[in-house]
């Protein structure tokens, strides 16, 4: 490196120039260059949380400023499966894809969702260490009657008969049980409260139907 202390009246223009050649050389030979800080990558946005209903489609969102030459990673962080790098999927999944807007904003689509797809997902940088954000999908499941029967096919007039309902569906639904034309059904001896659950012991000569309420 060529310093001059010199005022700048004090010396030539061959002088200066000479200092310029010397700092150009000593640049071309050793590979000096002036240290310039890094700017790391940085997130600009949460990463979204999602409720969606089964069979809906949903995507969510990372934007990164000054990525430079690091990559954008898409994790399933609960089941740690590298679902897609930049724009390149690595998960086998279909349903799965990423855009990118050339610039800095990356999507991770997620198409016909199932209830397989709910969990934590993760957009990350490779720094060192690593930069990442996290947002939740849950997947909601509309209620259904999976099975439905009495025990005992049949019982004597005036006698019991046990009805059991099994449901599914995400939140859990309860079931609740009515009479014929939608009459609450409240036993006397289970202190009046109206009858819930997936089992239901009858009374006598009493005919009932049930319902799903998440």
């Amino acid at each position: 490196m060529c310093v001059l202390m010199l005022e700048d009246h004090m010396y030539s223009s061959s002088t200066k120039a000479a200092c310029w050649l010397a700092t150009f050389l000593s640049v071309f030979v050793t590979g000096e260059m002036p240290i310039q800080a890094e700017v790391e990558p940085e997130f600009l946005q949460a990463l979204e949380n999602h409720t969606v209903t089964q069979g809906r489609d949903v995507h969510f969102t990372c934007v990164v400023n000054h990525l430079s030459h690091y990559r954008v990673a898409w994790i399933k962080s609960d089941s740690k499966a590298i679902l897609a790098i930049h724009t390149n999927m690595v998960a086998l999944n279909p349903r799965l894809s990423v855009t990118y807007n050339n610039h800095n904003t990356w999507k991770l689509h997620v198409s016909n969702v199932q209830a397989s797809d709910s969990g934590t997902y993760m957009c990350q940088v490779n720094t060192d260490p690593m930069k990442s954000q996290m947002g939740q999908l849950a997947v909601l499941i509309p209620p259904d009657i999976v099975d439905s029967a009495a025990e005992g096919s049949s019982a004597r007039e005036g006698g019991n008969i046990r009805l059991t309902c099994t449901a599914t569906g995400v939140p859990a639904p309860t079931v609740m049980w009515r009479r014929e034309h939608n009459q609450p059904i409240v036993f006397r001896h289970d202190g009046g409260r109206e009858k819930k659950g997936r089992e239901l012991e009858t009374e006598p000569n009493t005919k009932y139907t049930y319902h799903l309420y998440t």
